[in-house]
């Protein structure tokens, strides 16, 4: 089938806005080609697969310490990794600065016992002792007892020597610094509690493809054997190592059955806007030598063939970066037929070097300018015509074949 190149000269038809290489179609050629085409839009949004690891929901993590100075003397079935529920007994100690507060808590509570059986009892005096009752209650807390063993102080009335730490909240040990016999400082961290119930995944980017606060439009988490679970990225901005080439995103991720678990290392899937540029399929694009092009439909069955730029590639498709406008209508399939087509138009300009007669012509695949010498060959329409290397030759053939096979139902003139 022979498609009519158009060239800037006008010949043969008055079509000089166009540029060399293009091609005029009838309508009945453009449905043997089964031409596809698209309007050229905005891009939406880009996809970025990296790792992150996982770790603890810094609002859902414990701290557990003792408000005095003392020595463990017994540590429970508390292991780093061990799940424990909220108020359960995590180690025991001894301390000399305990029997002060537990004095104080019986003195409030007997002296709040005794306005309330007085009949006479002013109400100031009551607050006053309500207020006192409270605060001893809470010097305790603060000393490490927990409610339990406060509420065993309320009934029996004596003074305990060894108080138990117990988990602020159910969740799972992700430090323990205790032993027994180990002497501590007051306030010293002694375990870590974090309700893994959410967590949160850091996703490791270069610096260049960190996103702004606030613009993931989208996040998954994969993990092998299961299906991807939906995460949301943190309205923070993104944190950078020290040398500032790394970047991580902080997404928040819903963990009911406990499977993502801190330090594990988990593939990331983000979408965020690509930016104003258009993309194309990448099939759209034709690669040669000289740079990338694509066919641009014109209307009335003209096909211009445009130099253009291109940057990322994502998901089968090409950022546009200069060369095509929005709204322009671009060849999507069918484009190498219509590259081909024109390329067998133009004329062939033997080239010499100094000191020897060396004969050059275009690979009609790729586009490369090759030597007579050592090309592969293909006998075609009364024509020899030359390639760069095999696949450069097959390609030809397969898509000229099809193309003359629907045309004319033979493959060969």
């Amino acid at each position: 089938m022979d498609l009519e190149p158009v060239y800037s000269d006008g010949r043969p038809t008055a079509t000089s806005a166009m540029s060399p290489g293009s091609v005029r179609l009838t309508p009945e050629q453009e449905q043997v080609i089964q031409l596809e085409t698209e309007t050229m839009q905005p891009a939406g949004t880009r996809e970025i697969r990296t790792a992150g690891r996982v770790v603890p929901d810094e609002a859902l993590t414990f701290g557990v310490s003792a408000g005095v100075d003392g020595w463990v003397r017994r540590v429970y079935s508390g292991e780093t990794g061990t799940r424990v529920k909220q108020g359960q007994p995590l180690a025991s100690f001894y301390g000399r600065d305990l029997a002060s507060p537990q004095q104080a808590y019986v003195y409030a509570l007997e002296s709040s016992e005794r306005l309330r059986k007085q009949a006479t009892a002013e109400p100031g005096q009551s607050a006053l002792a309500a207020r006192q009752l409270s605060t001893a209650r809470n010097d305790l807390r603060f000393a490490g007892m927990g409610d339990a063993q406060i509420e065993e102080l309320e009934r029996t009335r004596q003074e305990m020597l060894d108080i138990d730490l117990t988990s602020p909240a159910a969740g799972q040990i992700i430090e323990r610094n205790v032993a027994v016999g180990q002497r501590f400082m007051k306030g010293d961290q002694l375990y870590r509690i974090a309700d893994l119930s959410r967590v949160w995944v850091l996703a490791e980017l270069s610096s260049r493809e960190t996103p702004a606060s606030g613009s993931v439009q989208g996040a998954k988490v994969l993990l092998d054997g299961t299906a991807p679970i939906e995460a949301k990225a943190a309205s923070v901005a993104p944190q950078f190592d020290q040398e500032g080439r790394t970047g991580r995103v902080r997404l928040e991720v819903n963990n009911p059955d406990r499977r993502l678990v801190p330090g594990m290392v988990v593939s990331v899937v983000l979408d965020w806007p690509a930016g104003t540029n258009p993309t194309l399929p990448a099939d759209a694009v034709l690669n040669s030598g000289s740079g990338n092009r694509a066919f641009v439909a014109r209307g009335d069955g003209q096909y211009e063939l445009r130099a253009i730029e291109t940057g990322r590639q994502d998901r089968g498709r090409v950022e546009v970066r200069s060369g095509l406008r929005l709204d322009e209508r671009v060849v999507t399939a069918g484009a190498f037929l219509l590259d081909s087509e024109s390329r067998l138009k133009q004329p062939v300009h033997p080239k010499a070097e100094p000191g020897r007669e060396v004969q050059m012509v275009t690979d009609l695949s790729c586009g490369m300018a090759i030597t007579v010498a050592g090309a592969r060959t293909v006998q075609w329409r009364g024509a020899l015509h030359y390639f760069c290397s095999e696949q450069c030759k097959r390609k030809f053939e397969t898509a000229h074949g099809i193309l003359l096979t629907r045309a004319t139902g033979n493959a060969h003139d």
